[in-house]
């Protein structure tokens, strides 16, 4: 066997690295997870009603009032944390079949904003470019979705 492969560059080296890569990982998704359950607890969600107030605000892109707190969460934390919370709210809360599809359709687009662009700067990718097209492209399908469901139900009701 040559002596470029020896136990330490075929499992230490790596495990090693694998080790110290889940660390850093988990100094970022550890804390991220603090503070998104140290906000949700505070009655900061309160203060984001008038978003559903306003034409331009959540309800000009067709969510509604429900759906705010499983958004960010799916925007700050991702897909899979986010699915356990948009399941539990649309129990709680009874979500419309459109609302879902709002959310899933703009989380599939747009999900793990400030997670992905904290773990792509830590193994040194250049995540931080991505985020505002994945945003505008978001926003850009689900109104299109909004139009689209809007027109379908202008259908069913005109004779």
């Amino acid at each position: 066997m040559p002596s470029e492969f020896t136990f330490y560059t075929l499992f230490l080296h790596p495990l090693a690295g694998a080790l110290k890569l889940s660390l850093k990982l988990l100094c970022i998704i550890v804390p991220l997870l603090v503070v998104y359950e140290l906000v949700r607890a505070l009655p900061f969600w309160k203060r984001f009603q008038f978003l559903d107030e306003k034409p331009g605000g959540m309800k000009g892109l067709g969510f509604s009032p429900y759906t705010l707190i499983p958004l960010f969460t799916g925007i700050f934390l991702g897909i899979a944390y986010g699915a356990g919370v948009i399941i539990k709210i649309s129990r709680e809360k009874e979500l419309k079949r459109a609302d879902l599809w709002l959310l899933g359709l703009f989380l599939a687009t747009c999900h793990a904003v400030v997670e992905d662009t904290l773990l792509f700067v830590v193994v040194g990718g250049m995540g931080r470019w991505i985020i505002i097209p994945r945003i505008l492209l978001a926003c850009a399908l689900s109104l299109a979705l909004v139009l689209l469901i809007r027109a379908q139900k202008a259908k069913q009701i005109s004779p």
